[in-house]
């Protein structure tokens, strides 16, 4: 798995699975270059990852900001992008412009991210897009957010016909232990992480470093292109 000399680029990877993705990435040799939107994340993104990484205060949905991120890299070898939203939607009573944001963050951070890192990749470079259970097992009352993991797995598969032989694929995580669930569950994280492990057949939920490990091999294996990585403790069986 060396990716020695190699540029990674993780967006959205202040925090989870993109700074555990960026610390894996370092300790095999790359140079890893970590954006998200806050900047007290990112702080202490920085200063968990060291002198060698570099960060970037970038909103995935910014297309001018993320041609000029790429515009300055230079060449880029792997390029993980994490950014997603969560919408709760219940029989779409919200409007469309509260909805808007669980297509947009996923799918347009997606499309932007490979539209400006494809012309500074070499042959055999990955690009890899976070996607979710939802897009196989729709979430109740999150029907477009469930509709954007769908949408980036199909972007993906295409535009692995079309950047080849840039290597572009999903990772789909079921439930992992990171500060999403805190922002979401508050005090009932514990107890709602556990009843959840429960029900899967590896009896527990994943661990950043878990998802980080199958990114690695996303991004080393030069024969992977067009899959989504389903890394989800068994979750789509039960």
């Amino acid at each position: 798995m060396s990716l020695e000399n190699q540029t990674v680029v993780v967006l959205g990877g202040s925090s989870g699975i993109g700074l555990a993705t960026a610390l894996a990435a370092r300790a095999h040799g790359a140079r890893v270059v970590v954006t998200g939107r806050d900047t007290t994340r990112l702080e202490r993104a920085a200063a968990t990852l060291g002198e060698t990484a570099r960060t970037v205060c970038l909103d995935a949905t910014d297309e001018a900001g993320t041609r000029a991120l790429f515009d300055d890299l230079g060449e880029v070898h792997h390029v993980f992008v994490t950014a997603g939203q969560l919408v709760l939607d219940a029989k779409l009573e919200p409007t469309s412009e509260a909805l808007r944001p669980a297509l947009d963050t996923r799918f347009w951070g997606a499309l932007h991210a490979a539209k400006f890192a494809a012309p500074h990749m070499p042959a055999g470079g990955s690009i890899t897009f976070m996607s979710g259970t939802a897009g196989r097992r729709p979430l109740p009352g999150a029907a477009v957010a469930s509709a954007s993991c769908g949408a980036v797995d199909a972007f993906a598969r295409a535009l692995a016909l079309d950047l080849a032989p840039i290597r572009v694929n999903t990772i789909t995580p079921g439930y992992v232990d990171t500060a999403l669930f805190d922002e979401l569950l508050g005090d009932q994280r514990d107890a709602v992480l556990a009843a959840a492990g429960e029900k899967l057949p590896v009896k527990r939920v994943g661990r950043p470093e878990e998802i980080a490990h199958a990114l690695l091999f996303l991004m080393t294996n030069d024969y992977v292109t067009g899959i989504n990585l389903v890394v989800d403790g068994g979750g789509l069986l039960v």
